[in-house]
């Protein structure tokens, strides 16, 4: 059964599914305190949607529309996963202050690093839209370069070159002063908001905000404002435009008017378990191929490098999903495989002990950005990106990986020649950094 039939063959028992969502989010708010950073940290989305994920969940198990065992399956593995990120975090301590000092040691690094992976970003862009079209404008932005014999790189690097560039830039305004007065960087700056809006992806201006707020967090004094945890008083009007832009994009992907796109909205907020409803009912998970934890696991990311065959490879199993339910839709489209239903498949009742380790590594790069001294440009750098291919490890894993293989052909391709023009350059820590405080959080 697809998400939207399920949704509407029980509508009549709603004030459980209200109750059980208000539940839900009670306690994951208190997860979110303990937890997340900001609004600006993945992890505070990826909680909230976790609430969602266990509203439905339980709501099918209470209508009788769901076997004992999967429900079984999706909480002890949502349990693992918390218990692993909580034993992830030093229990005793927390980072007052962010300890980096900024060096004219780091010479042109930042400055070189900002105009290479603006070269590529611009470059790459351009060329897939040339190409492919522009995603906002496509029926599906997935898919583009499947099977194109090598093309997909350029997706690659357009999604490396956009966190590069990003944190470079922000990196450059606070710390560079001289920066702010020259016009090139606010130019690609708009381009860079330009080309995120064409990217037609929903959460593109968010996912924007995070990466903004993120850098003034760790490196600005944003940690030391009350309101930091809101991003100040900026964040929340960066978080209402972020709204109001995934709307306007439903809007013109479904030729419909700001009100229906609202609510299309609100219906893919409160249906972000979809995976569940496309997997448990009628046991639907069981129809999924593919069993070999490693192929599923790296296969993916191994045959990126050319080290796998990707004939070997199993489809996407959100992938599948949409095939077992729309065996006549043509799109590359599926929910999110999260680790619940990757987990059971590929692990089966084991499968909390794969949960746990996502766990362990979400929050190792979360704090390893957020909670961390980055004595280096390149340190900073480098944990930004590994926070950003990884957090959601837990919700997508194949696409997490992809992202992480990504960011490895972008460092390579845009950070490696520049580093090779700033030989004298300190890489593994400063000798000028400082070192962060911590005190007992109490």
């Amino acid at each position: 059964m697809s998400p939207l039939e399920y949704i509407g063959d029980s509508l009549a028992w709603w004030p459980q599914y209200v109750l059980l969502t208000v539940v839900f989010l009670g306690v994951h708010a208190l997860l979110i305190r303990r937890w997340a950073f900001g609004i600006f940290d993945p992890m505070f989305m990826l909680l909230i949607a976790s609430a969602f994920s266990w509203a439905i969940v339980w709501f099918m198990y209470w209508r009788g529309d769901i076997a004992t065992v999967y429900v079984v399956s999706f909480t002890l593995t949502e349990l693992a996963f918390y218990a692993g990120i909580e034993m992830g975090r030093p229990g005793h301590q927390r980072l007052l202050a962010a300890g980096f000092i900024a060096d004219r040691a780091e010479g042109a690094l930042p400055a070189l690093t900002l105009v290479a992976a603006a070269t590529v970003h611009l470059g790459s862009n351009l060329a897939i839209w040339a190409i492919a079209g522009i995603p906002i404008f496509r029926e599906s932005r997935l898919g583009a370069f499947q099977d194109s014999g090598g093309l997909g790189i350029l997706e690659r690097l357009g999604d490396a070159s956009t966190l590069i560039a990003g944190f470079a830039a922000m990196y450059l305004l606070i710390f560079h002063r001289r920066t702010r007065r020259r016009p090139l960087i606010w130019v690609f700056l708009l381009w860079y908001v330009a080309a995120t809006a064409m990217s037609g992806s929903k959460g593109a201006f968010l996912t924007l905000v995070q990466y903004v707020l993120s850098v003034c967090f760790v490196y600005a004094s944003l940690r030391q404002r009350r309101d930091g945890f809101w991003g100040g008083s900026a964040g929340k009007w960066l978080i209402g435009l972020a709204t109001l832009f995934a709307i306007g994009v439903l809007a013109i992907q479904n030729s419909s008017d700001l009100a229906l796109a609202t609510i299309g909205l609100a219906y893919r907020i409160v249906s972000n378990g979809d995976v569940f409803i496309s997997a448990y009912p009628y046991a639907t998970i069981e129809s999924l191929r593919g069993s070999n934890p490693l192929i599923g696991m790296f296969g993916g990311f191994l045959s990126t490098f050319r080290l796998f065959p990707r004939d070997l490879l199993y489809p996407p199993l959100g992938f599948q999903f949409t095939g077992i339910l729309f065996p006549d839709l043509d799109l590359l489209v599926g929910p999110n495989a999260q680790h619940p239903i990757f987990g059971y498949h590929f692990f089966g009742m084991a499968a909390p002990v794969f949960s746990f380790v996502l766990g362990r590594i979400t929050v190792a790069v979360q704090r390893g950005f957020y909670a961390s001294t980055h004595s280096t440009f390149l340190g900073g750098l480098v944990s930004f990106m590994l926070l950003f291919s990884l957090v959601g490890i837990g919700t997508d894993f194949d696409y997490s990986l992809s992202r992480l293989a990504s960011m490895i052909i972008g460092l390579i391709v845009i950070v490696g020649p520049v580093l090779l023009l700033c030989p004298q350059v300190a890489i593994v820590r400063h000798p000028r950094a400082a070192r962060p405080t911590a005190r007992p959080a109490g």
